[in-house]
Formats: C-alpha cells, structure tokens, sequence
C-alpha cells in the first residue's frame, strides 16, 4: 500500500484520506453530481453497514460521510466505493474535487439551464490540472442555476451562478459568502466558464505563494490583494440587458423538504443530517423499480426524483422528515462526545432540547457544537452553543463574522431553559415585521445577559 493512500488526514477526509474520530475513521464521499443511482445508493449502504459502524452523515457541502470504520477495512471499502464511481483512486484528485452544484437544475423548469454537464467539466478540469493541486483544502465551488432551489444562502469560495440576460444565459462570477454578499468579479458565458473558474483559483494560488501567512480561502485573497488581483481578463463588469436581481426567482424557503417542483422531487430531511445504512438501503430500494434517483443537497436533505413519493410511515421508520415547519430542522449539531474525542457534552441530545423552543419557530437557527471548532455549522446558524469542558458558552450572531457571548459556563441541563427566556425576551422586544432574531440583535449584549439570567433563576421563561 502507498503512502498517500494509508494516511490518515486530520481535517477535510475523503475516501483516499480518511480522518481519526473518537468513533473510529471517517470517510467523506465528494459530493455526487446528478445525484445517486440505485446502485451507488446501495453500495453506500452495504460499505457503511459492513466496514462501519452503519451511521452516515449528509454534510452542509452536499456530501456524505461514513463513520465508524476501522484501519482493517478501509482498502476494501475504498475500492468498493472506487469500484461504484463514487470516489478517485488518485487522493490528490480527491483533494481538490470539491465541486456543489444545484442538485436538480436538470429537472426544474425554472432554472436558467442545466448546469450538470458544466459542473462535471470543471470537476475534471480540477483532476487534471497539477498546479490546483496547491488549493487549500477546504476551498470549493459552487455552480447555481437559480430556479425553485437557489443555493443564494449556500457559502462558498467561488460562485458561479447563471442566469438570464442578453442574448441568452451569463454566469455570474463571484466571490466568498452567500450570493448576496459576494464579491463580484464579473460574468461570462458558458463556453468560458470552466476556464474563468480554473484562472480564478490558479491565480489564488499563485497569491498565496511566497506569503508567510498565505490566506486560507479565496475571500481572504480578496480581502488581502483586492478583487481586481483575482479577476481574469475578458470577463464583463456588469450583466448584458439584465438586472441581476430581477434575473434571479426566489426559490422556496424550505428547502425542498416534502413535495417540491410541481410534484417532481420529493425531499427527506435528517435531523443533524444523521441517517443508518438501514435507511439509504430503503430508499435505494425504492428507487431501483422506477430507475429514479437521489439528490444530495446542502441542506443535509436528499430529493427523490423520477420515483413516487416515500410512504410517510417509511419515512419516519428511517427518521426522516418530510414537514418542512419541524422544529428539528432549525437546529444543527456536531456529533459531540459521542463520536469525537474533541467533544465535551452530547451535542445531539441538547439539541434536541433545543429544538423544543419556540425561539427557533420565529426564524431562529441554533447550533451546537462540542468543542471550538464548530465543525457542521451552517452558514444561517445565529444562536451557536459551544462546548467548553462539559458546559457551555451561549452566542448571539451580531454580523456576518462577528459573534457574542451572552452565557457561560450552562450546564446542559439548562440549555432549554436558557433558550426559552431568549425566547421570552424576543416576544416581549418584537413587533410589526421583526423577527425575534432581530429583536435580539437590536439588545445590548450585557443587559441581554442580565435579563436571561433573571428569568431562568426566578423560573420566568415562558
């Protein structure tokens, strides 16, 4: 066995370079373009079930995770994985294929086009290009086509985002964060697309060159040498005959969980983005009669398509969700103490407390993270719970970037106490169009803290 194929990697795992956890290895399966067919689906199942411990994970990248395997297993697991075009035999092609790519723009008549085709090209033209090898690896791109699931919320490192404009459909080129608050570097059409993408990011690494503290992702480029140092020659300023916000079409704010596309996909959502091989072998089943498939998205959801919808009663048997208003789905968490040596608290099971309080149907996010690293928080996420030796320390997202303490040192046993009385001073702050995030975000941090403290030791929270 070679080098590179043994190791273990401590951050980012793939197939080729799995990852140490405090359950055993981990392997992460690159996001599959076009989705899973019955076979790939199976193949996962039966991977997960008899080199794992049968636990899987769909990440926020659109990705999903094996967990539980041991050192024995991983080259037949691999070549199993390799064998169902679900994972490169070169590590160093793995490591930079991290392509996401709107899960259903094939189907769905509202997109600007079917970007699929143009996703793969560019994932291949990443393989093949030695000098990308040099990316860090954590920096991925996105490809958007709009339509009735938009990935505008979803971050990444480049956005390449189509829509409509003169003389048929642009790709706008953007940097960092949501589509909202990219950098613009600028738009070209498809034929060039792949190309622009691969100069964008040779150019980043070609920055990160000879700095003692080069930066990590292609935002922090922008922030160091300015959008003009990433921009390649021959892109357009602005959109040809069109407005990019006029040209975009909302899309629909659950995420494709349940019916979705005029009854053409059918979402099932996991909590925390947890599901057993036990389910994965179900819905392959379920594919396999009618040569349908499963979607993976950034919203630790799969899409159904080209099948009938899952019976509700299989659904909740894998633990599934298909209600879009579930409360589970406006909390997330890392696995914690029960499968990281790095956790301190049952991550999974304060979360679940968590998800009992009413903050979080006004349109809050939590998450919960056992240690600092805050591995699987969602860009949306704004109150983060994290764990500091067995307690935790509460925060308010005040911007984008910038996060503050209200609570330390909560015991877990109080973090559905301490939600509800943010709660109960949301609805007491809130009013007209406010949400109760933002009745939050409008509190000075300390007298926050002072009046969470007060309800939850006089019992005044509901």
């Amino acid at each position: 066995m070679s080098t590179d194929r043994s190791r273990v990697r401590r951050a980012c795992p793939g197939v080729a370079a799995p990852m140490s956890t405090g359950d055993g290895l981990l392997m992460r399966v690159r996001h599959p373009i076009g989705g899973l067919d019955a076979g790939q689906a199976q193949t996962l199942a039966e991977v997960a079930r008899r080199f794992g411990s049968g636990a899987l994970e769909l990440t926020s990248r659109g990705n999903l995770q094996l967990r539980g395997l041991d050192t024995a297993g991983l080259e037949p697991a691999r070549a199993e994985l390799e064998n169902a075009g679900l994972a490169d035999h070169d590590p160093a092609v793995e490591a930079v294929r991290n392509v996401l790519v709107a899960p259903v723009s094939d189907i769905d008549p509202e997109a600007a086009m079917d970007v699929q085709p143009l996703a793969r090209a560019l994932e291949r033209a990443l393989g093949e290009y030695p000098r990308l090898r040099a990316l860090p690896p954590k920096v991925g791109v996105l490809v958007e086509a709009g339509g009735d699931l938009p990935l505008d919320r979803v971050p990444a490192d480049l956005r390449l985002e189509a829509c409509t404009g003169l003389g048929g459909v642009w790709f706008r080129v953007a940097v960092g964060a949501s589509s909202r608050t990219a950098t613009v570097l600028g738009w070209t059409r498809p034929e060039k697309v792949v190309d622009v993408a691969l100069a964008v990011l040779e150019r980043f690494v070609e920055l990160r060159e000879g700095e003692v503290d080069p930066p990590g992702r292609v935002a922090a480029a922008v922030a160091r040498f300015g959008p003009n140092e990433l921009t390649p020659p021959g892109l357009e300023r602005v959109l040809p005959g069109g407005d990019w916000v006029a040209a975009r079409i909302p899309g629909y704010a659950d995420a494709g969980i349940g019916m979705c596309l005029n009854g053409r996909a059918f979402g099932i959502a996991f909590p925390f983005g947890a599901l057993r091989a036990e389910a994965l072998q179900g819905l392959a089943e379920h594919i396999r009669a009618h040569d349908g498939r499963l979607r993976l998205t950034p919203w630790r959801s799969l899409l159904v398509t080209g099948v009938p919808p899952v019976e509700p009663d299989r659904v909740t048997e894998w633990g599934g969700v298909t209600d879009p208003d579930d409360p589970r789905l406006a909390v997330s968490a890392c696995i914690g103490q029960t499968g990281c040596s790095a956790g301190s608290t049952a991550t999974r099971a304060d979360a679940e407390a968590a998800a009992a309080c009413g903050l979080l149907g006004g349109g809050g996010q939590v998450h919960v993270s056992g240690c600092d690293k805050h591995c699987g928080r969602p860009a949306n996420a704004q109150v983060l719970l994290t764990a500091r030796e067995g307690r935790y320390e509460l925060a308010l997202q005040r911007a984008p970037v910038r996060w503050e303490t209200v609570l330390t040192r909560l015991e877990p046993g109080r973090v559905e106490l301490a939600l509800a009385a943010l709660d109960a001073i949301a609805r007491e702050e809130g009013g007209g169009n406010e949400s109760r995030i933002e009745a939050l975000q409008r509190l000075e941090g300390t007298v926050l803290t002072r009046r969470m403290n007060a309800k939850m030791n006089n019992g005044d929270s509901a």
